[in-house]
């Protein structure tokens, strides 16, 4: 079955970079540019995972998982961001993503860390 994830950055180019490389590797990418829009495709849509922006400027990336999360409470998340100090990652781990990366991200290192999130929500 192929996996859905939903991509989320207020960046058109990061969304396209997202969608572009997980494809490749065989999953199904909805890309959002903001809090609402995202929240329209959850309400449509189940999604295995969400790769999230911690920094829009609509909500924050913690806060929009949580809402996320209030509809589908299975959905995992990696979020992405160009500041990755504690006032980041404490939020985005705390909110319940799997994993907080840097920006800029390549496509390797992206595979790589979806792959593991859908493998570790398999196997629980």
């Amino acid at each position: 079955m192929i996996k859905r994830i939903l991509a989320v950055d207020d960046d058109k180019s990061t969304c396209r970079f997202i969608s572009k490389a997980l494809t490749q590797h065989g999953y199904h990418v909805d890309t959002a540019m903001d809090g609402a829009s995202a929240l329209q495709l959850v309400a449509q849509h189940d999604y295995d995972l969400a790769v999230l922006d911690f920094h829009m400027p609509d909500v924050d990336g913690a806060q929009l998982f949580r809402e996320i999360r209030a509809t589908q409470p299975n959905m995992l998340a990696v979020f992405l961001t160009g500041d990755p100090t504690l006032g980041t990652v404490y939020p985005a781990i705390d909110s319940g993503a799997g994993r907080v990366l840097a920006k800029p991200i390549g496509i390797d290192e992206l595979k790589q860390v979806v792959e593991e999130q859908l493998t570790t929500r398999a196997t629980q």
